[in-house]
């Protein structure tokens, strides 16, 4: 309902403006009804009031009276001050009197006043002739004017309570009036700010949903195109105020981003893809126009550069060098056209010279120069290339020099081999002569050989015995180390008992000490207990006694009997103290034992180190015996040893001196036999190497 009204006329201040307006406009109607229905209580409360000022001075004039007929009664009853009490009642009677008089009383009550005010004053009038008769003595006067007073009396009292029974009426009209002009401002101040209370919800949510529900999508919008979502829909506004404009503005402009991102996202996709062929939509006002021509001006520019970038990575697949490439572009696609035609001239230029050297190799002219002054990878594989060609160069003349002297020298070489050969020859038949002199030698010497196996097996035995001896004095000594580290530990045993008896010693000395110091203590304490007991007990006897004035007495023996208590504790404490000594006691005790331990374990020890000595000493008499038996075989075979050992060195010498000349003649003579045969084919086919070398590097023009 609310969306249908419209306020086309007004922008969206003045509908704010006109809004807070009418809700002022409200409360200051509430407000003036309020203002109007307390000024009509506030005239009823007067009106209440007056009538309660009546009505109390009707009572207060009724209670005079009353007072005044008290007066009459006390000094018929011959009480003193009766007059002055009379006199007193009259004040107040008029005191109240002129009150009610003030108020604003209506026609009857104004006559009704005026007959009690008139009754009144005959009443007073007829009091002081009472008590003038009453002073004279004559009483039957003053019991006339007592019985006029009585009647008058009663005439005043019922106009008074008239009066003020009438004020009553009045006062209960008021109220009720009042009443009245209360509820009816109530619902009048309720209904009107219910009624502003509803109006300003009506204006609330009429600004609300004219303002809030666009502003809400506006921000949807906006945040969603700041997360990259340009898709939220936006509802029409149903004015045309600043709201309506800025939605209307809004929606064109996601239209317009969602046309430009479509492009821009299928740009990206064919640059991705390679796809530079793409149609952009440049239709588009301002800064969007202007950024997709520039797209597109990119984008064409981008595709011409790749088009020529193409074209030469075609002609370098192919082979083709000679190309021109055209660089006349913007900003970096020109320096990068422009870098890649230079590369490709250097390239070029650089393959130019490598197919000079390369014919040059194929034509074995290797005298050729080419251009190596060029840049990066292009002037390094030159310069090497030109460097390997010098040394091939220099290779190639040195091998023709190496050809010339290897061809000179082989024919030099075969006429020696064959001299060296014919002397070989020769030489082989001496050396079978004395070949068949050392194998006579040899026969002898088998003799001999013989003997020396005999002496050779005593020799061993001889050996034998030696290790046998040399095993057992190592054992023997072995042993006796042993023996010794036994006596060693043995000894640090028992020096070890000695310090732990002398500790165990002193602590129990020491125990017994405390234990004698703390039983002096007990006995102390024990002594200072019961004096205590018996001063407590004398304290109590003495407070006995005193009765009240032994109070103190009796504080102190509580005090007294708390010390006892305390010093009992501390006694039991001691006794605590004594067990924990007992225990230190035998735990020196178990000290004591572990020592016994101790010293029975360094007996054992002891005991094997004795044995080990009396293995030792068995050992020892073992190889004695050996020895002497080494002795007595050594001495036998000294003589003939002597003798057999002269022998066979004399012949021994001779024997392997002529086999090892011969052995050597008789393989030199075959080994030079050998080379000669391989030196003579070596040298026929060095010759004919060197022919073909000759023939071969003749080809070649070198660098001078």
């Amino acid at each position: 309902m609310l969306d249908r009204v419209t306020i086309d006329q007004l922008g969206l201040r003045p509908k704010l403006i006109l809004a807070f307006a009418l809700v002022a406009v409200l409360v200051g109607v509430t407000g003036a009804v309020g203002y109007t229905a307390v000024g009509s209580v506030d005239e009823e409360a007067h009106l209440i009031a007056e009538d309660g000022v009546k009505i109390d001075a009707s009572s207060e004039m009724v209670v005079a009276i009353e007072r005044q007929r008290n007066a009459v009664q006390s000094a018929q009853l011959g009480e003193a001050g009766a007059q002055q009490q009379f006199d007193d009642a009259s004040a107040l009677y008029t005191e109240h009197a002129e009150r009610l008089r003030e108020r604003e009383l209506t026609a009857e009550q104004t006559e009704r006043f005026e007959t009690l005010q008139s009754q009144h004053r005959e009443y007073s009038q007829l009091g002081a002739e009472f008590f003038e008769a009453k002073s004279a003595g004559n009483d039957d006067l003053a019991a006339q004017k007592s019985a006029r007073m009585e009647e008058l009396r009663v005439g005043m009292e019922e106009e008074a309570h008239l009066i003020a029974e009438s004020a009553q009426q009045d006062l209960t009209a008021q109220v009720a009036l009042a009443d009245t002009t209360t509820q009816s401002a109530q619902m009048e101040v309720i209904g009107l700010t219910i009624g502003a209370f509803v109006f300003a919800i009506v204006i609330g949510l009429f600004v609300a949903r004219r303002i809030t529900k666009p502003i809400t999508q506006l921000t949807e919008a906006a945040v969603a195109a700041n997360n990259g979502d340009l898709t939220t829909e936006i509802d029409d506004h149903v004015e045309d105020d600043e709201i309506g404009q800025m939605v209307t503005a809004i929606k064109a402009m996601q239209r317009k981003l969602r046309a430009v991102f479509s492009d821009l996202d299928t740009v990206s996709r064919n640059l991705e893809t390679g796809d530079f062929h793409q149609d952009i939509n440049t239709e588009f006002p301002g800064q969007y126009g202007e950024i997709m021509r520039h797209l597109d001006s990119g984008t064409t520019q981008l595709t011409t550069s790749f088009g020529e970038i193409q074209n030469a990575s075609n002609s370098l697949r192919t082979g083709d060098l000679e190309q021109t490439i055209e660089s006349d572009k913007p900003g970096q696609y020109g320096a990068v056209l422009d870098d890649l035609e230079a590369g490709t001239d250097t390239l070029s230029d650089a393959f130019s010279q490598i197919a000079t050297a390369s014919d040059g190799l194929k034509t074995g002219q290797l005298g050729r120069r080419f251009e190596t002054d060029y840049p990066g990878v292009y002037g390094s594989v030159l310069r090497d290339l030109e460097a390997g060609i010098d040394q091939l160069s220099n290779s190639v003349g040195t091998i023709q020099d190496v050809a010339d002297e290897v061809a000179s020298s082989s024919d030099l070489i075969a006429e020696s081999t064959e001299e060296i050969e014919q002397a070989s020859q020769q030489v082989a038949g001496s050396v079978e002569e004395i070949s068949h002199g050392a194998d006579t030698q040899s026969e002898n010497l088998g003799q001999v050989a013989g003997e020396m196996n005999d002496v050779s097996a005593t020799i061993e035995e001889i050996a034998s015995s030696a290790d046998q001896v040399a095993s057992t004095a190592e054992t023997a000594v072995e042993r006796s180390e042993t023996g010794q580290e036994y006596a060693a530990e043995a000894t640090e045993e028992i020096s070890a008992i000695e310090a732990q008896a002398d500790d165990a010693v002193g602590q129990v000395k020491t125990l017994d000490e405390k234990m004698e110091e703390i039983g002096d203590i007990v006995d102390l304490i024990t002594g200072i207990a019961e004096q205590t007991n018996i001063l407590a007990l004398n304290a109590s006897i003495e407070a006995a006694r005193a009765g009240a004035a032994g109070d103190g007495f009796a504080v102190v023996a509580d005090e007294i009997k708390g010390l006892a208590q305390q010093v009992s504790d501390a006694t039991t404490d001691i006794e605590n103290r004594i067990a924990m000594v007992q225990s230190t006691a035998g735990d020196t005790v178990e000290g004591i034992e572990a020592m016994r331990n101790r010293v029975e374990r360094g007996s054992e020890t002891i005991e094997d180190t004795i044995e080990m000595f009396d293995e030792i000493a068995t050992a020892v008499d073992d190889a004695e015996a050996g020895i002497q038996e080494i002795s007595e075989a050594t001495e036998d075979q000294a003589a003939s040893s002597e003798e057999v050992v002269a022998m066979v060195d004399d012949v021994s010498s001779v024997s392997q001196q002529t086999a090892a000349e011969a052995s050597d003649v008789s393989a030199a003579t075959q080994e030079q036999t050998a080379s000669v045969s391989e030196v003579s084919t070596n040298v026929q086919q060095l010759s004919a190497i060197a022919a073909t070398l000759d023939d071969n590097v003749s080809e070649f023009e070198t660098r001078s």
